[in-house]
């Protein structure tokens, strides 16, 4: 089916290239701004892990800066600018946007499908002096000061094609314009070698660091009034994702010693009322008196107490993720404070 997708690829390609070569040329208009400004994005579409990575950025910085966290909010039925409360609804706002306030309530996190507009209303409030930008690598009206590339270790762009015949979303040279490049979901064992190794595949330019991470799973969170759980060994498990990629979760279950069943929903889908009910039916449907239902950080955060307060008697989770560098950790740390001006 690719190979009949390859004409519409060329031609998003050429939209792409065009829009990126009228903006290098100054024609269509980047504002830069006088306050660090990072980017955390990638090039293709899909899970590359851009939210854990954002958080990464947020805990490191929070203490030392006023940290403004802009998205678009993927999926919200609003639009324009809006500021996001732990206590926002998620259709208005989105879930990843919802999760990081959750997590940090302290942060100003805001929506607006206008970067330029979102940071140029929070500085007239005096309310943020650094800006984390989540998934606007491609959003170039905005010229960061730092640019934080993706790419997922397990689909690299140097094998992949321009939309629809993959998943890119502009040319591969547009890494180019990176100023760091974080490889994500990497097998821990990876060797020095096999980095070494893909980071030539990448053509980057010398003096562009190339960081490679993993996930690192936290312990299982209750959800309602589900009873605490610290282990998931020896039990079957109904994994509802409504994400991207959710093998990475499979396996990490799946090695603790959990049976898995997966029930895949779209990426961000907002879950409803029948969704749930499968989902107790899977959950019922398995003899075993050792089960439980699992779904990732970001989904909880599409669960509404109405659809939460549907797994009555089901006990349900969701496991928290966090970023792990497999070397070099200390050298990222020190080039994002060096580029906001505080000490490592």
């Amino acid at each position: 089916m690719k190979y009949l997708l390859l004409p519409f690829a060329l031609i998003y390609r050429c939209i792409a290239a065009v829009r990126n070569w009228l903006f290098d040329l100054g024609v269509l208009k980047s504002k830069a701004y006088d306050v660090p400004v990072i980017v955390v994005g990638n090039i293709t579409v899909g899970g590359t892990g851009k939210t854990p990575h954002v958080e990464y950025l947020v805990r490191m910085l929070c203490s030392k800066r006023r940290v403004a966290v802009v998205s678009r909010g993927y999926g919200r039925s609003t639009s324009g600018f809006v500021e996001v409360h732990p206590e926002s609804d998620v259709r208005s706002v989105g879930d990843e946007p919802l999760q990081i306030k959750r997590k940090f309530p302290d942060v100003l996190v805001a929506v607006d499908e206008v970067r330029t507009h979102a940071i140029d209303h929070l500085l007239a409030e005096n309310a943020a002096d650094t800006f984390i930008l989540d998934d606007a690598f491609q959003h170039r009206h905005v010229r960061a000061g730092l640019n934080i590339v993706l790419v997922d270790y397990n689909r690299p762009i140097f094998n992949d094609l321009m939309l629809p015949a993959g998943r890119l979303r502009e040319p591969r040279c547009g890494i180019g314009r990176a100023n760091i490049v974080l490889v994500t979901k990497c097998p821990e064992t990876l060797s020095d070698a096999e980095r070494q190794e893909f980071s030539r595949k990448l053509k980057l330019k010398s003096e562009v660091p190339v960081f490679f991470t993993t996930f690192g799973y936290g312990q299982l969170v209750p959800i309602g009034n589900s009873p605490a759980c610290t282990k998931h060994n020896g039990v079957t498990v109904i994994v509802a994702t409504g994400i991207a990629r959710p093998e990475r979760l499979y396996d990490h279950l799946t090695s603790a010693g959990a049976k898995v069943i997966g029930l895949k929903f779209p990426d961000h889908h907002f879950f409803t009322t029948d969704d749930i009910d499968k989902v107790i039916t899977a959950y019922q449907s398995v003899e075993s008196s050792s089960k439980m239902v699992i779904v990732t950080e970001k989904d909880a955060m599409r669960l509404t107490p109405e659809l939460t307060a549907r797994f009555s008697g089901v006990p349900v989770y969701y496991l928290p993720i966090q970023v792990e560098f497999l070397a070099d950790q200390t050298k990222f740390d020190a080039l994002v404070a060096q580029f906001c001006g505080i000490g490592g």
